[in-house]
């Protein structure tokens, strides 16, 4: 069976898992979409995706099911790698791409990966917990300087990749985009990873903005017409339906009010209102009024 058809079948037994299925219905999810697999293959998928991606299933025999025991921060970044994954075995004919395939598939240009040759190295510094020397030329300036960064993690943000940690000479932890780094070298260096500082901090920000520093609740109002869409597609995670009626949507997000949120909601346009807090809705309201001065 191809790469795919195992990509696949991970995807699926992950999705399920979050209902607490018993075996029997794994099976029969699998089965719903052309997989007919034995008991023991099922098995064998679950020991894979506990021992290749650390995201464990454990049956529970009161419950007659399975549920996710370990790994479940990492599930959801696991499923954005396997739709990546499947997407490239897709295109593939023998290790060799489909003829014609770039005529059925248009992909969003926006940062093309630059500075992917980066990767590889400060993936290695974030894994092993060391420290790493880059050379950072950043926007508006004639060169890159030199920065000592404690890499937590990577972040994908609207096509551009981010090694996001604490770094010598700033105060607080930052995101350095890799199409501006123009060397790394990994150092022997080792250090002790924050998580509440790094990594829990980001996970309130849309984007890599954190310099408003902390959370709050933002509820937002949706017009008719853009309510299936932010139900389809949820601006962040913490996102929660507040209220549902004829004449629209009303969500919360638990996140920091930061340049990127602001980005997201201006370009939104009329299609949705923010009720809290106070602060925002004013910056919104202040921004769009001077967007109309340049159209009289």
């Amino acid at each position: 069976m191809s790469q795919r058809g195992k990509f696949k079948r991970y995807l699926l037994i992950l999705e399920r898992l979050a209902t607490q299925p018993s075996l029997e219905q794994l099976r029969d999810r699998l089965h719903e979409h052309g997989h007919a697999v034995s008991a023991r293959t099922l098995q064998r998928d679950l020991e894979e995706l506990r021992d290749e991606f650390g995201v464990e299933a454990g049956y529970d025999r009161a419950g007659n099911c399975y549920r996710v025991t370990a790994g479940l921060d990492s599930v959801s970044m696991l499923m954005n790698l396997l739709e990546r994954a499947q997407l490239l075995e897709l295109v593939r004919d023998g290790g060799k791409p489909k003829a014609g395939a770039h005529e059925c598939l248009r992909f969003e240009e926006l940062g093309r990966l630059r500075g992917i040759q980066h990767m590889e190295p400060l993936l290695r510094a974030v894994r092993e917990r060391r420290e790493a020397k880059v050379d950072y030329h950043k926007f508006g300036t004639e060169k890159a300087k030199p920065i000592r960064i404690r890499p937590h993690m990577l972040k994908e943000f609207r096509g551009r990749w981010y090694i996001i940690g604490p770094a010598s000479d700033y105060d607080h932890p930052i995101a350095l985009g890799l199409d501006r780094i123009e060397g790394v070298q990994v150092l022997a260096a080792r250090f002790k990873r924050d998580e509440g500082k790094v990594v829990k901090l980001y996970d309130n920000a849309i984007g890599v903005d954190t310099s408003p520093g902390t959370a709050e609740r933002i509820l937002l109002r949706f017009t008719t017409a853009q309510a299936p869409y932010v139900k389809a597609l949820p601006l962040h995670p913490s996102q929660l339906l507040e209220q549902e009626d004829a004449n629209g949507l009303t969500i919360s997000l638990f996140v920091m009010p930061n340049y990127e949120l602001r980005q997201v909601l201006l370009g939104l346009g009329g299609s949705v209102k923010v009720l809290e807090p106070v602060h925002l809705a004013e910056a919104i309201r202040e921004a769009h009024q001077k967007a109309a001065t340049q159209y009289k």
